[in-house]
Order: structure tokens, then C-alpha cells, then sequence
């Protein structure tokens, strides 16, 4: 558990004032930039387009026409970047700060190229991805792929969708972006991801409730946080530049359903969690909420 202690104390370093803030992203895009630029593309990368693909298939959304919302887009925009190379739709990428790597991004899309036999898609479909994928590798600007893909770029550090138009978007997807909001923040954004749906559009998010730590150090659980209560989670271990909110399962359910969405799906990644002492405040969650480390939900706003 070293490893966990000193990932903490460090991120908590890191937290302590706007300088120190500026200089964490400033040295992770540098650094990480560097290394996505070069590195082999993430194996799950390709179940997240296969998962798309399916949905699509499925519910007819994403398809030609579509207008679709990407929350927290990250690096490389994946959920609307790989989406726009099968279906000829628009998208709006809303951020609340710039971690664009354009490195990244062609990295990716090119060994994508090199594995479209991989994806679950029809020949015309492959065809058309790696026509776009070519004409992505020529670009230089993001000003310029936004312009070919039909994109726009939403920087909002409030991060509340204040700048979106309500009823406007086919879908609103994300990867590893909603455990990352505050935790008081939850309602509020997860109601204006209603707002911004068009009546029968759906929200569609992958949420991973683990503890983010643990990455650093695999001696702790997943969910090691569990283990502690909020004032020691707060003093200890909670930080600003990797933030996470330890809102578990039923309270993600509780949040779509009080906007008005409908669950139509849901998945759960479970983990291991026997040998943590569970905190106080997490005694009222049922087994296969404290087990849960990875959730995939999927919401219809209904008419």
C-alpha cells in the first residue's frame, strides 16, 4: 500500500494552489502527450466502437443525421471521433479544460486503420472509415478536422452545459468522465444532459466507480475507498487534479431517474471486495453496489 500512500500525497501536492494545478496538466499533457503520440492504442479502444456499432444497430442511434453530445472528450474525442467514421453526423465535443492531443488522436486512428477487420461493422462501413481515416491523417489543425468531421468545440470550465441548447442533441455519450465530476455538481449535470436531449434521445455513459489509487499501487482494492470515511477520504487521499466522487451505483440510478430518464440498460464490471472493512457511510449500499467497479448506463429521455 506504499504506493497508494505516496500517489495521494503527491496528488494532493499537486492540488494545493492554482500554480501547482496548472503546472500537473501542464506537465501530464506534455509527458502523456508525448507517450500516447507513440504508444500502442488501448485494447478496450476497440470495444468501445464495437459497443457503439451494437447500440446503433440496436436503437437505430448514432446514425446518418444524428446530432451527438461527447462529455469530457479528453484527448482524442473517441466516442464522437470514432462514431463520425461510420455515420455521417454531427457532433459538439464539451470540455471544461483543453487536454487535446493531436498526436494522440492520428496515433490512435491510424492503428485503428490497421484493425477495422477487428470492428463489428459491414464492408461499406469499413470502406467509409478508412476513407475518413485517410483524409484525417492530412489534416494539421484542429480548426481543420473540425471543419472536415463536422464538429464543434465547447471549452466551458463550469462544466454545467449552460452553453448548449435544450432539446438538440440524438445522444449524449462518455467514457471515464462522470466519476470525475464533483460530487455536488451530479445533479445539476445530470440534469442538464436532459435538458439537452431531444425528446426519445439517449444518454449513454461508462462510468468506472473504482478507486483511481489503486492504479498506481494494485496491493489496494478497487475500491479501497471504501475502506474510509469521508473526513479521512477528504484529508488523506482526496485531490483536485484527479478528482474522483465515490458516488456509487444506486445514487448514479437515482440521479438519471430524477431527471426524467429512463434506464433502458445497464451493465456492471463487479469487484473483489472481501477483506475491506467498510466505512460508516457506505453501510447502506447493498453488496452489488459496493462490489461494483465498472458501470455502463444507458438512458431514453421519453416524449
Amino acid at each position: 500500500m506504499l504506493k497508494y500512500y505516496v500517489t495521494a500525497a503527491a496528488l494532493k501536492g499537486f492540488s494545493c494552489t492554482p500554480l501547482t494545478r496548472r503546472v500537473y496538466r501542464n506537465l501530464g499533457n506534455s509527458v502523456g502527450g508525448k507517450k500516447r503520440a507513440t504508444e500502442k492504442m488501448p485494447g478496450y479502444y476497440l470495444e468501445r466502437i464495437n459497443r457503439m456499432l451494437r447500440f446503433a444497430r440496436k436503437y437505430g442511434i448514432p446514425q446518418d443525421g444524428s446530432r451527438l453530445l461527447e462529455l469530457g472528450t479528453g484527448w482524442c474525442h473517441w466516442e464522437a471521433l470514432t462514431a463520425r467514421l461510420f455515420f455521417d453526423l454531427r457532433a459538439t465535443l464539451y470540455d471544461v479544460w483543453d487536454n487535446r492531443q493531436m498526436g494522440a488522436l492520428k496515433n490512435y486512428v491510424q492503428q485503428l486503420d490497421g484493425s477495422l477487420d477487428q470492428v463489428d461493422a459491414d464492408s461499406a462501413q469499413r470502406a467509409s472509415a478508412h476513407e475518413m481515416i485517410g483524409r484525417i491523417n492530412a489534416v494539421e489543425t484542429y480548426e481543420e478536422l473540425y471543419q472536415l468531421l463536422g464538429f464543434e468545440y465547447v471549452l466551458d470550465p463550469a462544466g454545467k452545459l449552460a452553453p448548449l441548447e435544450s432539446n438538440t442533441y440524438d445522444m449524449a455519450v462518455s467514457g471515464g468522465v462522470l466519476e470525475h465530476i464533483y460530487a455536488g455538481d451530479a445533479r445539476d449535470i445530470v440534469n442538464a444532459v436532459a435538458r439537452v436531449l431531444k425528446p426519445g434521445g439517449y444518454s449513454v455513459h461508462s462510468i468506472n466507480i473504482r478507486d483511481h489509487l489503486y492504479l498506481y499501487d494494485t496491493t489496494a482494492s478497487p475500491k479501497q475507498y471504501l475502506q474510509y470515511s469521508d473526513r479521512v477520504w477528504k484529508t488523506w487521499f482526496s485531490n483536485d487534479v484527479q478528482y474522483i466522487n465515490r458516488i456509487q451505483r444506486s445514487e448514479w440510478l437515482e440521479l438519471f431517474g430524477s431527471a426524467g430518464l429512463k434506464l433502458v440498460e445497464e451493465e456492471i464490471e463487479p469487484e473483489e471486495i472481501s477483506g475491506l472493512k467498510i466505512a460508516a457511510e457506505f453501510a447502506k449500499f447493498d453488496p452489488t453496489d459496493l462490489s461494483c467497479g465498472g458501470l455502463r448506463l444507458v438512458h431514453q429521455k421519453l416524449a
